[in-house]
């Protein structure tokens, strides 16, 4: 049993490797901000994260924006931050990686905070992230608790 999970790692990660190289010969040839993917994850910690892959310089960048098992947007605490309100609050939790299939999106990865190079995302990565982390995954929301519904 194990040995199948070894194996099914490997190919996973061969598959991440090989996605990771189309990526680098599209991104060539596409302009900043073109989107190559969007990817939809839950953590092992039942968080839930939305991975951009778009073009930056000519090369592959993952923008990922973290959100609750609920899909609202996580925020780090990372200072005092007042918003609009006045009362403290943090940042939302978004790192863009540069690195490629070894800082893809991966579950594991994600939920402890890897891989150390990271930046802020961009202000609409973000709020895109928020929309389909929401639409996605806060469906109890959207299913009717009611039996006679």
């Amino acid at each position: 049993m194990a040995r199948d999970q070894g194996m099914v790692a490997k190919e996973v990660h061969d598959v991440r490797l090989a996605r990771w190289e189309g990526f680098k010969r599209l991104a060539k040839r596409l302009p900043n901000h073109h989107i190559l993917s969007v990817e939809l994850v839950r953590t092992r910690q039942d968080e839930t994260a939305a991975v951009f892959t778009v073009v930056r310089n000519l090369v592959p960048v993952q923008h990922v924006v973290m959100g609750d098992a609920y899909g609202r947007v996580k925020l780090a605490h990372d200072g005092p931050f007042k918003g609009a309100s006045g009362v403290a609050s943090g940042q939302p939790e978004a790192i863009t990686l540069t690195e490629g299939p070894t800082t893809a999106a991966d579950p594991d990865v994600i939920a402890l905070g890897q891989p150390p190079a990271k930046e802020p995302a961009p202000p609409g990565i973000v709020a895109i992230g928020a929309s389909l982390l929401a639409a996605a995954f806060a469906v109890g929301e959207l299913v009717p608790t009611d039996p006679a519904l």
